[in-house]
């Protein structure tokens, strides 16, 4: 494994508090394990048709899925056709958000990037059309990774392994998150 920016970090400043995310996190694993990765990858072509499935006939929101897969729908940035993908979310501040640890590598980010006005996203059996917001500016991005430790720590300890009651937010290194996830925020489309 390659030595990342947090790590570096920890070592010149070990009077910081923890980086994150930790390394029994899955994103740490798929952002610094090219095996894991791979392994990871392969699951979601394996799973992500049943996803499909399962919301195309309504059934998702049955199984309570719905409450942390959506679907993502862009146009195609070279066939042009409508590209549907199911994708993990976030609620922060009232706002649906992704975070990627494939980063700006993805299929669904091209079609975004070449085609900004038809982007949709459904969950449960709401489907709205949105702007999609890429996170850049490091401010921004800590404000909405605060608010988001803030309002669900309980997935803040899934994703980045995040200790309520035990981490400070003023302390912690999210240098990893900053430089290596991608962040999207949804914003519905009004008129």
């Amino acid at each position: 494994m390659r030595q990342t920016t947090t790590e570096m970090t920890k070592k010149t400043n070990p009077a910081s508090g923890r980086a994150f995310p930790t390394q029994e996190t899955n994103l740490y694993k798929i952002l610094n394990d090219s095996q894991h990765r791979q392994k990871f990858h392969a699951q979601l072509k394996h799973y992500n048709p049943l996803i499909m499935g399962l919301y195309r006939i309504g059934l998702m929101p049955l199984f309570g899925v719905s409450r942390s897969v959506m679907v993502l729908t862009t146009r195609g940035c070279k066939s042009g056709k409508f590209r549907s993908t199911p994708i993990g979310y976030f609620r922060i501040g009232g706002a649906v958000h992704l975070f990627s640890a494939w980063g700006k590598r993805t299929g669904w980010y091209a079609n975004l990037s070449a085609h900004p006005d038809e982007v949709w996203i459904q969950i449960g059996l709401q489907k709205r059309a949105v702007h999609a917001q890429i996170l850049q500016e490091p401010a921004e991005m800590r404000r909405t990774l605060e608010q988001f430790l803030k309002e669900s720590p309980k997935e803040a300890q899934y994703l980045l392994g995040w200790v309520p009651g035990q981490d400070k937010i003023e302390t912690s290194d999210f240098s990893e998150v900053y430089e290596r996830v991608l962040m999207v925020r949804f914003i519905e489309k009004t008129g």
